[in-house]
């Protein structure tokens, strides 16, 4: 009898442990796999959120400073860097208030919005360009392809930048008459 009992231990799982362990497991699943998907929503959301603050910081410094203020999203991808100056004529980097250093946002390759895909579209006679200048008064007054390019003139309705990741877009636009952002 010691013998039986001995081979019952060595022997492993019975089959009843097995179900409960699987069905457990499926479950857990079963949870987990709807939430994966709003992780692309997240990213976007984040991304979105980094574009529509450096806009901001754009016009009120350009207000603040009583200077133009270039948005650069064309001399390298993926990223927002703000400069003092107009579109073939920057000049300093504007200084990030919570780094100290050149305003320089990664959106693209951010802890918490990698792999999101920026598209600059501000518009004028129905061309996108990937830069914009915001006037001290705080309202957009030149887009222009960059880097280093001449104005192409006033931004118009539908200036906006595309956010893009998997299957999922957002949009952050921007309004030329009064220079306000806004988007999800």
């Amino acid at each position: 009898m010691g013998q039986a009992l001995a081979s019952r231990v060595a022997g492993g799982y019975t089959l009843a442990e097995t179900l409960v362990v699987v069905s457990l497991l499926a479950v857990m699943a079963a949870v987990a796999l709807p939430s994966l998907g709003t992780l692309d929503l997240q990213r976007l959301d984040v991304a979105a959120a980094e574009v529509r603050n450096a806009l901001r910081l754009a016009r009120s410094e350009a207000m603040r400073l009583n200077t133009n203020v270039l948005v650069d999203m064309g001399s390298a991808a993926g990223h927002v860097k703000l400069y003092k100056g107009s579109c073939g004529a920057s000049s300093t980097a504007i200084i990030d208030p919570r780094s100290k250093r050149a305003f320089d946002v990664d959106v693209a390759g951010g802890p918490y919005s990698g792999g999101v895909t920026l598209t600059p579209q501000f518009m004028a006679a129905g061309t996108a360009y990937n830069g914009l200048v915001f006037a001290s008064s705080g309202v957009p007054t030149d887009v222009c392809q960059l880097p280093a390019a001449a104005s192409q003139g006033a931004p118009q309705a539908g200036s906006q930048v595309l956010l893009s990741y998997g299957g999922s877009q957002l949009a952050v636009a921007i309004a030329p008459a009064t220079g306000r952002v806004w988007g999800p």
